[in-house]
């Protein structure tokens, strides 16, 4: 009986024992979550701290809001910077946008050489691209010797169409995104097959010129516009329709600001003022050599680019001219059949308003490119 008392106690001691490992184990657990949590709260705190109350943060607080409020979200810049930081950066914003359209470029500074019919550009002869690398960013920067084969080219979708699309329907050698847009909700009035899986319109900012024609845009208004002549040579700067038509412009878009004028820099103080992102850009040499940058941003691989960074990485190239163009998750840039760079985009590529696309100098005919179907395209 003594002996059949022990066995049931040693196993009801077993039993308590596995049931109460379980508890055990959970109470641990529970501890170390605890633990983990408060030196997660500590860390964020300190982070924090040091972010809004230091000298360091408040400089690095100031370029992140910058970035975000020239990335269209302006809403939540004040979160950064409260409201009056936010008009703080809106008037530095206007004022540099007024006061950089003010230089007068000089058209003579770039001579475009005629065609040369004994040396006939080919598609590995017309390209060359190279990496660009700084101390937050990497990016490439491609070299187009023949200006005269960029184009503008707007999207066929009123949502937008992606650079490697637009460049493919087009049978383009190389592409980067263009000018800014702005985007509204699709009304019901909205129908048709255009309209299908589309769920907002994008509206491109200023102006677009494609082939010497006006597609879209004011044609009273002055704009700030980046494009080319008929020779080939890259103008940027404020001008109406007429004054464009007048200054022979066939290819052009909208945005700013100007990073070389003249040979000489626009940015002499600061970073640009529009924080650190992905960027775009076009320059021009004075040979005519014609120059697309693209600087991949907010990842890991690359953190991004300041305007000035910008403006120095084109001026040590020879720029004689050279405009920002739409950044951040816009920034991107095809050749080949494939994007070269990396959109910043939670999903990749992003549809664009319009796009500069190099065509084949190997379709070339009758000052036009000519794809599969040998029809003259069109914007």
């Amino acid at each position: 009986m003594e002996q059949l008392n022990q066995s049931e106690m040693s196993a009801t001691a077993v039993a308590s024992s596995s049931l109460s490992l379980p508890r055990r184990l959970s109470r641990r657990w529970f501890r170390v979550a605890v633990w983990a949590l408060w030196i997660i709260c500590i860390i964020v705190s300190l982070a924090l701290g040091w972010f809004y109350l230091t000298p360091q943060g408040t400089k690095l607080r100031g370029i992140v809001a910058e970035a975000v409020y020239t990335s269209k979200q302006t809403k939540y810049t004040w979160l950064l910077v409260g409201t009056s930081g936010v008009e703080k950066i809106k008037e530095n914003f206007q004022r540099q946008a007024e006061a950089n359209h003010l230089a007068k470029q000089d058209m003579s500074l770039v001579k475009v050489a005629a065609p040369d019919p004994q040396h006939i550009l080919t598609p590995s002869t017309l390209i060359n691209v190279e990496d660009i690398r700084g101390e937050t960013y990497v990016g490439k920067i491609m070299y187009i010797k023949d200006p005269r084969l960029i184009h503008v080219v707007a999207s066929h979708n009123p949502g937008g169409e992606k650079v490697s699309n637009i460049a493919t329907r087009k049978n383009a050698l190389a592409a980067i995104n263009g000018g800014g847009f702005f985007l509204t909700d699709k009304t019901d009035d909205m129908v048709g097959p255009e309209f299908e899986g589309v769920e907002r319109i994008m509206h491109p900012l200023g102006i677009i010129i494609s082939e010497g024609k006006l597609v879209s845009g004011d044609n009273e208004a002055k704009q700030d516009i980046v494009g080319f002549t008929k020779d080939g040579v890259l103008i940027s700067g404020r001008y109406t329709y007429e004054q464009m038509k007048k200054l022979g412009v066939q290819e052009a878009v909208s945005f700013l600001p100007r990073l070389v004028v003249n040979g000489k820099p626009m940015i002499t103080e600061g970073d640009g003022g529009w924080g650190v992102a992905p960027r775009t850009a076009i320059a021009q040499k004075k040979d005519g050599t014609v120059m697309f940058l693209v600087i991949d941003g907010r990842s890991i691989h690359s953190f991004g680019a300041t305007l000035k960074d910008v403006q120095e990485e084109l001026l040590k190239r020879g720029a004689v001219n050279a405009v920002n163009l739409d950044g951040g998750s816009s920034s991107s840039m095809y050749h080949r059949g494939k994007l070269i760079t990396t959109p910043s985009g939670i999903a990749g590529e992003k549809p664009m308003p319009n796009a500069f696309l190099v065509y084949n100098p190997a379709h070339k005919h009758g000052g036009y490119v000519y794809g599969a179907k040998q029809e003259k395209p069109h914007s």
